[in-house]
């Protein structure tokens, strides 16, 4: 969290920079506070505790954040780090144990999915609890529920990630020719990030994104 935060108090900045494979987000809190973070790969040294404030703003900036932003900007807490390494368990039930949340299957923390996934798990394991008498049966249904939407927003998270944070020459020409694409058809972008796996999924809406189609 950042206080004296200069970005739009009523709207989320996400920054990408594909050169550098990086990423910068503030979340406007009210106040002028904002929660910030910045993505990043191993070639920065880990970002963690009281002192790194200043390195955390340095780097947010250099990575294509607006410098404006950050002018004055003071950090309420220390900082963390976490590794963006995704974890998951296949139909998260057995023998009368069920998953939700992150104990179930964790994304890429990148694209913020983590609340969103736990909340659907509750509302789902909820739902099927309550069509019926038999739990066990509810709680396998729910297991292959959550398989189908977790891998939605899995895949498409690596789509995203390949699209607009890999770096080699493939990842250039990708971008070269997605873009444009996707700058006069907005649809092109699958944004089951914000919208949910209900959105069409299929190799047809990668290629499109890609600009392959």
């Amino acid at each position: 969290m950042l206080k004296n935060v200069m970005s739009p108090t009523d709207t989320a900045v996400f920054g990408i920079t594909p050169l550098v494979g990086r990423a910068g987000y503030l979340f406007p809190e009210g106040g002028n506070r904002a929660r910030a973070y910045l993505m990043h790969g191993q070639e920065l040294q880990r970002l963690q505790g009281d002192d790194d404030a200043g390195r955390f703003i340095k780097e947010s900036i250099e990575s294509g954040m607006p410098a404006h932003f950050y002018e004055g900007a003071k950090p309420v807490g220390p900082l963390a780090s976490f590794d963006l390494t995704e974890t998951w368990v296949d139909h998260p039930y057995r023998d009368g144990l069920v998953l939700i949340g992150d104990a179930a299957g964790a994304t890429d923390p990148t694209w913020g999915q983590g609340l969103s996934l736990t909340s659907r798990d509750a509302r789902v394991l909820a739902e099927e609890l309550l069509s019926t008498d038999d739990w066990d049966a509810a709680a396998h249904r729910y297991a292959s529920r959550h398989d189908t939407y977790f891998n939605v927003q899995r895949t498409v998270g690596h789509w995203w990630f390949d699209f607009f944070l890999a770096r080699g020459p493939e990842a250039d020409e990708r971008r070269m020719r997605g873009f444009p694409l996707i700058m006069s058809e907005p649809d092109r972008l699958p944004d089951h990030i914000a919208r949910g796996p209900e959105l069409p999924f299929s190799d047809d809406v990668r290629k499109r994104f890609f600009g392959e189609l």
